[in-house]
């Protein structure tokens, strides 16, 4: 009898450890223990020391702590059926490639998931499980609009989320919605970041990632290197991969990327927000996600990512000797003494000089103009150069009062502006650039102003790269090609305003 007890218990003991190894490489630990035998179970309880050994083994190996690829259960929440309107206006579902006489796209495996809001609903997400503050981790997902999927002016659509819950900061981000989001604006896919800003509680950054127009149709991969942090040791890097193509690098920030007092790090969502019922524009709205993955630090690009293999990392090339500097030469210098003769008004409004300033007044008000109101300088500037004003939004009844330095103009149709504003929005209060008509968000900056108070604004163009200043304190480096010389000038969307001492150098 005792050699028979001995022999279930070694039997037990060699089962519990092969079915141990399999787990640690398995990518979907919670689905997998699921499915252990009785007699593992029953090894378990009598083998308790062979098994917290062999469970610390495997943890501190841990890479992917999370999945999601087959199955909306695998999430930690869903969050549809139970949102505003109710399971007949949020669905969310497993799909297959075929299902009803209908052709569904499937990213990998034999599934994907299917997020469908109508005009009476609010929201299909998948809710994954939280993250820690100060730690690093990998995330890589997948989403595919529908070829047939509709642009639209109207509210917004978000795709993917970086939640905050609960949150200290009151709702009052600064963004617009919760944490950091991935959204549809317009007929672009935009990346806002919110994290807490060097100077004030919370910083709204924004990244254009494409044209809807490009990702129709076709599945586009997401990687994301970040550790979440409310210190200047946080970083996050983002990677996009539409179709075919390789991984290409959207964003490469470092510095704050959380806020430390908030408890718990973010959690992620992935699917459509709409967010309250009775939205315009288009309905129903729907599109599939597919192939989650949340890898702690120990983890890998190629882990997370789909299709191909993680971007080729350069080194940096050698700094050249710095030159000595040379002179500065003054290109522009207007104190609006006496006239703006040279300038020349493209749009709106009427321009004049008096007591010493050049100003705006019966400005256009026509606000689907990126700038309404636009006067330019007839010299144009080639090569580098660092643009200065005193500038100031007349102060009046609306609460949008604003102002435009325009740099690089090359007519109506194509320039960059930095706009500032009372308020913030997708439209104002940033850097902007208009090319065929069409105007993007390169930048966002993180505080606005008050009407009525004369700002010192300086513009550093170096090669493809613009710092903005207001008042001496830095509020944005963007990078851009498009226009590499042009004319400056002045103007506002659609508000009064002042301008003096221009220069250029």
């Amino acid at each position: 009898m005792k050699q028979r007890f001995l022999a279930l218990i070694l039997c037990c003991k060699n089962i519990l450890n092969k079915e141990l190894n399999m787990i640690a490489n398995y990518k979907k630990p919670q689905k997998y223990l699921n499915k252990l035998s009785l007699p593992v179970a029953l090894g378990a309880v009598l083998l308790s020391t062979t098994f917290s050994l062999a469970l610390g083994v495997n943890k501190s190996e841990a890479k992917i702590i999370e999945s999601v690829s087959e199955s909306i259960s695998e999430a930690s929440g869903i969050e549809a059926s139970g949102a505003k309107g109710g399971a007949s206006c949020n669905k969310l579902e497993n799909i297959s490639t075929f299902i009803n006489n209908t052709a569904h796209p499937v990213r990998a495996g034999k599934q994907a998931f299917r997020h469908w809001v109508n005009r009476c609903g609010e929201r299909s997400e998948l809710r994954m499980k939280k993250t820690q503050i100060g730690q690093t981790y990998w995330y890589g997902w997948s989403m595919y609009l529908p070829s047939d999927w509709q642009d639209t002016n109207e509210g917004m659509d978000i795709f993917s989320q970086w939640a905050t819950y609960p949150t200290p900061r009151n709702g009052n981000f600064t963004c617009g919605a919760n944490g950091s989001y991935i959204v549809r604006n317009g007929s672009n896919v935009v990346f806002k970041f919110q994290h807490k800003g060097d100077s004030t509680d919370i910083q709204c950054d924004r990244y254009t990632l494409a044209k809807i127009s490009d990702i129709r149709g076709k599945w586009v991969d997401f990687v994301m290197q970040v550790k979440w942090t409310g210190d200047k040791d946080g970083f996050m890097k983002l990677w996009m991969k539409t179709g075919d193509s390789s991984y290409v690098q959207k964003v490469d920030y470092k510095g704050r990327t959380y806020w430390n007092d908030e408890g718990e790090g973010p959690y992620f969502k992935t699917g459509l927000y709409k967010g309250d019922p009775n939205f315009k524009g288009p309905a129903p709205r729907y599109l599939y996600t597919d192939e989650y993955r949340l890898g702690d630090s120990s983890s890998s690009f190629a882990e997370v990512s789909l299709g191909s293999p993680a971007p080729e990392v350069k080194p940096a090339p050698t700094p050249a000797p710095t030159p000595a500097p040379t002179p500065t030469t003054t290109i522009i210098s207007e104190d609006f003494s006496a006239s703006a003769s040279n300038f020349t008004v493209a749009s709106g409004g009427s321009w004049s000089v008096g007591s010493g300033k050049y100003m705006l007044t019966n400005t256009a008000k026509d606000v689907t103009a990126p700038n309404g109101n636009i006067s330019v300088h007839k010299t144009s500037l080639a090569g580098d150069f660092t643009l200065t004003a005193d500038a100031s939004a007349t102060a009046s009844s609306s609460s949008w009062d604003d102002f435009s330095i325009i740099y690089n103009y090359q007519d109506l149709e194509n320039y960059y502006f930095a706009s500032f504003n009372e308020k913030d929005d997708d439209n104002t209060n940033g850097v902007f650039k208009v090319e065929d008509g069409v105007v993007t968000q390169i930048a966002n900056f993180s505080s606005t102003i008050t009407a009525g108070t004369t700002y010192n604004i300086k513009i550093e163009k170096v090669g493809d790269t613009a710092k903005v200043y207001r008042n001496g304190s830095l509020l944005s480096t963007v990078k851009d090609s498009t226009f590499m010389g042009g004319k400056v000038g002045v103007g506002s969307r659609n508000n009064p305003a002042t301008f003096d001492n221009l220069k250029a150098q």
